[in-house]
């Protein structure tokens, strides 16, 4: 079994191209801080608990961005967390077909 990762832009206040790996087992897209900051998401007045690969609960503040993936294009969650790799969550990739099929 190998690892799949997506090439995604996500917009907030600038843009930024980004090479995430692919999590069916996450819900969000999740990036470290510095990414949130650089291109400056609106951040949400929710947090959420993730639960990681070792069964540790964490806190991570939510924002929203804009994210353009495989020609598919739509609002996700970005949960803020201190993570070497973007990942990208199941409720991102299928929510972007689903605004596709909207159109």
């Amino acid at each position: 079994m190998g690892y799949i990762y997506v090439d995604l832009v996500l917009r907030g206040r600038t843009s930024k191209n980004v090479r995430a790996l692919v999590d069916t087992g996450s819900a969000y897209i999740v990036l470290d801080p510095k990414t949130v900051s650089e291109i400056g998401l609106l951040e949400t007045p929710f947090n959420v608990e993730l639960t990681l690969t070792d069964k540790r609960r964490v806190r991570a503040k939510l924002y929203l961005a804009e994210v353009e993936a495989e020609g598919r294009r739509g609002p996700a969650f970005v949960a803020e967390l201190d993570t070497p790799t973007p990942i990208i969550g199941a409720y991102a990739v299928d929510s972007g077909s689903k605004i596709d099929r909207l159109k």
